[in-house]
């Protein structure tokens, strides 16, 4: 990804983060901030996949090492670590932001995701504080709530079903997003919950349609 900005004029460079430890959240964005001579925008975009497909089950089946280790992961390390160190550099900037990558678990319950959409919701929730509290230092803060994005090219093209009224979700989509919310064109915007899901968490139909497909199966 690197060599691919860069081949686009962009300028990047990769640092190694271990979003679970504090220690390296906090290295990690003093290295960045020294690099770039600054920080302008924070997006927090990490989730401990891993552990969120190991763990789908019940709430009262969960261990409390692996409630923690969701938390940590999408929530503690991911949002909480990140922005505080990222505080004082955006706070010196122009025109900064922080962005966080939501998912529509937090508006919607899914059987044996509890940690992850509760962890997503507080990601909404703190969304709203940081846009708060980051006013006075001109810091704003929004939040992409994302649905279904695969970034195979078997599963990408223009199809409704699932309950999407477009289309599956592709990286570029997000993408578009966040740079439209991280941009001096969004300036007006903080504190809002941006819903990038094809229309699935509007859908009402789609209750419908189940609900008759079922009744035509019985």
């Amino acid at each position: 990804m690197v060599q691919f900005i860069r081949d686009a004029g962009g300028e990047a460079e990769f640092f190694p983060l271990d979003v679970t430890s504090e220690d390296s959240v906090q290295a990690t964005v003093a290295a960045v901030a020294d690099r770039f001579g600054g920080l302008t925008t924070l997006v927090n975009n990490a989730a401990p996949t891993d552990v969120v497909a190991s763990t789908i089950k019940p709430l009262h089946e969960y261990s409390t090492d692996e409630w923690e280790a969701v938390m940590t992961g999408a929530l503690k390390g991911n949002v909480f670590w990140a922005s505080k160190y990222a505080w004082p550099h955006l706070a010196e900037a122009e025109g900064a932001s922080i962005l966080n990558i939501s998912s529509g678990q937090a508006i919607a319950g899914f059987k044996g995701f509890a940690a992850y959409g509760a962890a997503k919701s507080a990601i909404n929730s703190l969304t709203r504080s940081l846009a708060v509290e980051g006013a006075a230092d001109g810091i704003r803060a929004n939040c992409i709530m994302v649905g279904r994005v695969v970034s195979g090219r078997g599963d990408a093209g223009h199809h409704t079903g699932g309950g999407r009224l477009t289309r599956i979700g592709n990286p570029m989509d997000i993408a578009y997003a966040a740079t439209y919310l991280s941009s001096d064109e969004a300036e007006f915007a903080t504190g809002s919950m941006l819903t990038v899901d094809g229309g699935f968490s509007i859908n009402g139909d789609a209750v419908s349609d189940a609900e008759a497909a079922a009744g035509a199966a019985g």
